[in-house]
């Protein structure tokens, strides 16, 4: 017997295999659903929604500051080179 026959041998059982689950499976879910007496629960809940209000403003966010995480761009590439950023997650380039 040589590999290629061995490899479709292989599939060939894998497929039975799997091809009898879900025959099985099938026949068993045919089974149960012919049960009237299927117990299922069931939960509602009363949401009541609230406003949220922005803690910042339109003006805070178009700043600099706020989109750079409090310092400037030189001051921040200055922290890199004196490691003083902790890195936290992994960072890609």
């Amino acid at each position: 017997m040589n590999w290629i026959k061995f490899i479709l041998w292989l599939g060939g059982l894998y497929t039975v295999y799997y091809l009898i689950l879900i025959a099985w499976d099938h026949l068993r879910s045919n089974r149960i659903t012919e049960d009237s007496d299927i117990h299922e629960l069931s939960f509602s809940e009363q949401v009541n929604a609230v406003a949220l209000t922005p803690e910042l403003t339109s003006a805070d966010i178009a700043s600099s500051m706020y989109a750079s995480g409090g310092v400037s761009l030189k001051n921040m590439f200055n922290l890199c080179r004196d490691e003083a950023v902790d890195y936290i997650k992994q960072v890609s380039f």
